[in-house]
C-alpha cells in the first residue's frame, strides 16, 4: 500500500476525481452478468469491508445538508406536532368544550335529571398518526447511523468541526425521543399512506425536513444508484489526506476501463463482500480464458510464500504484505495462469521511487514461481522527470508513468492471447 508522500495539487486533485466521475458509474452499471450491486461493487475496488463502506454512507448522511436542516428544526417542530383528535362524550355539571345539546336533552329525558348536567365532547389530541410514525422511525433510524459515524478520539483531533456535528447530532436525537409523546408513538417505516399524509401537511418538518431525510435513506441505503455511489465516494471518500487513495482508485479504473473497452463488461458473480476477498473485476475472453483484477490482494492460490515460511518457521504472528495491484491471466486450456504485480507511489520523488522498486524485488523474491513473462513487476507514478519513460523490456521490474499504464497492460493482453 502506498504511504503518504507529497500532496497533489489543486489542478492535479481537481483533474484525478473528474477521473473517478467519468469511469466510476461505468464500473459499478449494471452492464454485466450479475445483479447491479453498487455498493458491493464499491467495496470490493477500494476493498473496503461492507462496514467500512457503511460507515463512510453513515458519515456522508451524518453531515448532509438534509439532516442538518432536519436536525436544526427537530426541536421548534416538537412543540407542534401533527395530531388527531376523537371527540367521547362526557356527562359533566361543567361544561368543558362543546356541548352537544341533543344528546343532554337525551340524557335529561332518559335520566330525570334537572339542568345541572351537560353532555360534552372534549377534544383529546391523539399524536399516534402515520406522520408521527415516519418521524420517529427516522429519529431512530438516524440515531444508529449517528453512533455508526461517530469518530474515534484520532478522528476527532483535528476533524474541522464534523466530529462536534454528529455528537451534537445526537444529542438532539436523545432530546427528542425524551418527549412525552415521542416515547408513545411506534416507529413506522412510512407507507403510502404515510408519504401521502406527509406531502399535504404545511408543517415544515414534516413536509421539508422530514421527506428529504426519508429521500436520502432512499438514495444512499435503500435504493442507491451507481451515480449516487460515486457523489457519496467523491464527496466523503477521499479526504485530502487520501491523495494516495485517490491515486490509486483513479489508475485502478483506467485498467478496468481499458480491459473493459476491449472484451467488453462480462463480469462473473462476485463473492459476497465479508468472504473471501475477491477481485474488483472479472472478464472472460472469447478463448475460454479469464482475466481478473486485484487490488491490494494476493491472487487466491496456494503459491509458495519464502515470507510466509521464515514467519512460521520463528513462529512470528503477522500477515502477508499485499501489493497494491496484481493482473492475473488465467489459461483455463493449459490450466496455467500467469500474474503483473503493480506498485503504485503517487509521487515524483526519486527516493520514494527507489523505495517502490524495492518493495517490487521484494514481493519478487518472496513468491518467485507466481511469475513467467518479464517485466514481472511494474511500478506505476505520476508523469515526471524522475524516471525514463521507455518501453516494455525484458527486465524484471519495469517503471511506467500513470498515463501509459492502461495501454501497456493491453499490450501484455494481447501477448498473453497471442
Amino acid at each position: 500500500m502506498s504511504l503518504i508522500d507529497t500532496k497533489f495539487t489543486t489542478t492535479e486533485r481537481t483533474a484525478l476525481l473528474s477521473e473517478v466521475k467519468h469511469y466510476l458509474p461505468a464500473f459499478l452499471s449494471s452492464a454485466s452478468t450479475e445483479q447491479e450491486d453498487p455498493v458491493g461493487d464499491a467495496s470490493e475496488l477500494l476493498n473496503l469491508s461492507k462496514s467500512d463502506l457503511d460507515r463512510v454512507i453513515a458519515v456522508h448522511i451524518a453531515l448532509s445538508e438534509p439532516v442538518q436542516l432536519f436536525l436544526g428544526e427537530l426541536q421548534r417542530g416538537l412543540r407542534n406536532p401533527a395530531t388527531s383528535s376523537i371527540r367521547t362524550q362526557e356527562v359533566s355539571q361543567l361544561v368543558r368544550g362543546a356541548v352537544d345539546w341533543g344528546a343532554t336533552i337525551r340524557h335529561r329525558a332518559r335520566t330525570g335529571v334537572g339542568g345541572c348536567q351537560y353532555v360534552v365532547r372534549p377534544a383529546e389530541r391523539i399524536f399516534d398518526v402515520p406522520e408521527n410514525r415516519a418521524l420517529i422511525w427516522a429519529i431512530d433510524r438516524l440515531r444508529s447511523l449517528l453512533q455508526q459515524a461517530l469518530p474515534s478520539p484520532e478522528e476527532t483531533h483535528g476533524s474541522s468541526g464534523w466530529a462536534e456535528k454528529i455528537t451534537s447530532g445526537q444529542e438532539s436525537l436523545w432530546l427528542a425521543r425524551r418527549h412525552q409523546w415521542t416515547r408513545a408513538v411506534p416507529p413506522q417505516r412510512p407507507d403510502a399512506t404515510a408519504w401521502n399524509r406527509l406531502m399535504a401537511t404545511r408543517r415544515k418538518l414534516y413536509a421539508v425536513d422530514l421527506v428529504a431525510v426519508l429521500n436520502l435513506f432512499r438514495q444512499y441505503i435503500d435504493e442507491p444508484t451507481a451515480n449516487d455511489v460515486v457523489e457519496l465516494i467523491e464527496s466523503r471518500y477521499f479526504e485530502p489526506s487520501r491523495d494516495w487513495q485517490l491515486f490509486e482508485v483513479v489508475v485502478a479504473l483506467r485498467l478496468e476501463a481499458a480491459f473493459r473497452k476491449v472484451l467488453g463488461r462480462r463480469r462473473k458473480t462476485r463473492l459476497l463482500v465479508g468472504g473471501a476477498r475477491a477481485p474488483f473485476a472479472r472478464f472472460e475472453l472469447d478463448n475460454g480464458c479469464e482475466l481478473r483484477l486485484w487490488y491490494q490482494s494476493w491472487p487466491r492460490g496456494d503459491w509458495p510464500s519464502a515470507h510466509r515460511n521464515v514467519r512460521s518457521r520463528f513462529e512470528i504472528q503477522g500477515g502477508d504484505p499485499r501489493p497494491d495491484l496484481v493482473i492475473e491471466y488465467l489459461d483455463r486450456k493449459l490450466g496455467a495462469t500467469d500474474f503483473v504485480l503493480i506498485e503504485l507511489k503517487a509521487s515524483r520523488d526519486p527516493t520514494y521511487l527507489s523505495q517502490g522498486i524495492f518493495q517490487i524485488l521484494g514481493y519478487l523474491k518472496d513468491r518467485s514461481t507466481m511469475f513467467f513473462k518479464k517485466p514481472y513487476g511494474w511500478l506505476v507514478a505520476p508523469t515526471s522527470g524522475a524516471f525514463l519513460r521507455l518501453d516494455q523490456s525484458d527486465d524484471e521490474v519495469w517503471v511506467v508513468s500513470a498515463d501509459d499504464v492502461a495501454a501497456a497492460a493491453v499490450e501484455r493482453l494481447h501477448a498473453w492471447m497471442a
